[in-house]
């Protein structure tokens, strides 16, 4: 007898053939483990994405050029992709991540032939727009972290997270020391003719603790991500969530803090 089962995983059809050997899942441990461990890979429970952030011993200084020598010492991250399927997305992204002893710095480069956006207060809803968004989560035994949203314009959004489904009201919390700025080769008017846009947060690590600083070794759990309106609407991430949504701090990739200093 042959038995096929077809579950349904984020809009993704999986197809699991049993047949006799159906009570190997029944009497084997290990096979139920390993049956568990594949239908978690497939519904975007885990993740193996990483990045070895190198401590800078230069001050950057945030004004959204990127032209601070010491990012050419930063690993790039090249492979966005399109958040709801993790195919290569067609607008090109690319970001460095630093730190420092107070900070963590974080860079975009975003090309793009049709800058738009029209926001331009602080924790308004930037998401409507183009934006560059990073996700922070110190702690992986906590629900909660930390949002943060620039768009063209310069705007900030910053939001603390109780959990996926619920934050603080925007205007009641606000980062201090935050740093940001962002530059661009062109206009913000949704019309063609422009080339990128860049941005430069750097982000106080005495936001989420104690000491305020980090040390070798330590890792946090992040998640970069871009959105597109113009021409056309796409959802960009580093560590896709298979969804029309950000809010997944499980399929967050790591940031490894790894002591190797840059300057």
């Amino acid at each position: 007898m042959k038995i096929m089962i077809i579950k349904k995983y984020n809009g993704r059809t999986i197809h699991m053939r049993f047949g006799s050997h159906m009570n190997f899942f029944r009497n084997n441990f290990v096979g139920i483990l390993l049956f568990l461990f594949v239908v978690q890979i497939v519904s975007g429970q885990t993740n193996n994405k990483f990045y070895e952030a190198y401590k800078t011993t230069i001050l950057i200084k945030v004004d959204g050029r990127l032209d601070d020598s010491v990012w050419t010492k930063a690993v790039s991250i090249n492979d966005f992709v399109i958040n709801s399927n993790n195919t290569p997305s067609p607008y090109k992204t690319e970001a460095k991540i630093l730190y420092d002893d107070n900070h963590v710095y974080f860079a975009f480069n975003c090309a793009d032939k049709n800058i738009w956006s029209t926001k331009t207060k602080r924790d308004d809803h930037l998401w409507e727009e183009e934006v560059v968004e990073v996700f922070i989560q110190p702690n992986r035994k906590e629900p909660s972290y930390i949002e943060l949203e620039v768009n063209p314009l310069g705007a900030l959004l910053d939001a603390f997270l109780i959990d996926s489904t619920k934050h603080l009201p925007y205007d009641e919390w606000n980062i201090k020391e935050l740093k940001w700025a962002v530059q661009v080769n062109g206009t913000i008017d949704g019309e063609s003719g422009d080339t990128a846009w860049t941005c430069e947060l750097a982000f106080p690590i005495s936001t989420v603790t104690v000491q305020g600083s980090v040390k070798e070794g330590d890792i946090w759990y992040i998640n970069l991500y871009r959105a597109e309106l113009k021409p056309e609407f796409q959802l960009i991430s580093w560590s896709p969530t298979y969804r029309n949504d950000f809010h997944m701090p499980s399929c967050f990739g790591k940031l490894i803090f790894t002591g190797k200093e840059v300057r």
